[in-house]
């Protein structure tokens, strides 16, 4: 009896579930397109998704902590934070972003206070207070491409937070006046993030230090601007104000409270003034008689605040 030959048999593979098992060929590719596509939403509702969703326009509370910047391993995340009161009506509002002093080595956006922000929303603007790399993180030019950073982010989300992208005021205190300025008037640092420095249309300084650092440390010997700018002279003619206030870019109208019992600011002020004023700008300077450098920050928004009356009237004027 001969030998019945083994029946071949043509089977496909079944559509196993499970971990390790994979559908048929034909179910993938039906299925592929789909999964696609259902990412791309997903990513642009994410793109979409405002950080000010859900956030009524003109709500007295900030949106905290917006991260500016993505993570960077090296630094605490910390750094590249900031709180924003979104704009309130009429839309889109001016937006004032603020930049906290502390000797380029210490603060944070905490010093941007509610006083100042419910003072500025109750003009009309929306209000952002930042975080930035101070000297243990990096040297003052990293906080100063940090602060621009943090412009163009805002310009970014412009649109979701009630913002208009293109009428922003840079305020400081302190060496955070220091790094307002420096943004404002060397174009470098705006256009590296993406602004264009015509975004920048005002400037308020509260009590800024280093707006001409040669000429302190010459005048002074001030062993604190050498440990935060270096031993160069080049270097610190790069990093001061008064450096890039001159004829080529009409520079932003600029307002400076100065404290008249300080032994610095109100030299450095007038400075940069002089400055300002060849290049064909417009500023003002106040002596804040009866201020203290700290309260020039702090008491900001207090009702009666002269600070507040005139940097509001300035701003009305630039701005508005």
């Amino acid at each position: 009896m001969g030998m019945v030959p083994a029946m071949r048999m043509r089977t496909s593979p079944a559509i196993l579930h499970g971990a390790g098992r994979l559908a048929q060929p034909w179910v993938r590719r039906l299925l592929a397109p789909l999964a696609a596509a259902l990412l791309l939403s997903s990513a642009a509702a994410a793109h979409a998704q405002s950080p000010c969703s859900g956030l009524a326009p003109g709500a007295d509370r900030p949106v905290r902590n917006l991260a500016y910047q993505p993570p960077t391993p090296d630094l605490p995340r910390s750094v590249h934070l900031l709180d924003l009161w979104p704009g309130a009506a009429p839309l889109p509002a001016p937006l004032v972003v603020f930049v906290h002093g502390g000797t380029w080595m210490h603060g944070g956006k905490y010093a941007g206070t509610p006083g100042q922000a419910r003072a500025f929303r109750k003009a009309g603007y929306a209000y952002a207070t930042v975080n930035y790399r101070l000297l243990r993180h990096g040297p003052p030019q990293e906080a100063a491409r940090d602060i621009a950073e943090a412009v163009a982010f805002l310009r970014r989300e412009a649109k979701g937070c009630g913002l208009d992208p293109d009428r922003i005021v840079l305020m400081g205190h302190s060496a955070g006046a220091h790094l307002a300025a420096l943004v404002a008037l060397d174009e470098s640092y705006l256009e590296g993030a993406g602004v264009p420095p015509e975004a920048v249309r005002a400037v308020v300084l509260l009590d800024a230090y280093g707006l001409d650092i040669a000429l302190h440390v010459r005048e002074t010997g001030d062993p604190v601007y050498a440990r935060v700018f270096g031993p160069d002279p080049e270097g610190w003619t790069a990093m001061s104000p008064v450096s890039h206030a001159a004829p080529g870019r009409r520079p932003p109208p600029v307002i400076l409270h100065v404290d008249g019992d300080n032994s610095e600011t109100p030299g450095q002020a007038r400075t940069l003034e002089q400055a300002l004023r060849a290049a064909g700008g417009e500023v003002e300077v106040f002596d804040a008689e009866g201020e203290s450098h700290n309260s020039l920050n702090y008491g900001f928004g207090a009702p009666g605040d002269e600070t507040t009356r005139r940097t509001l009237d300035f701003l009305a004027r630039q701005v508005r």
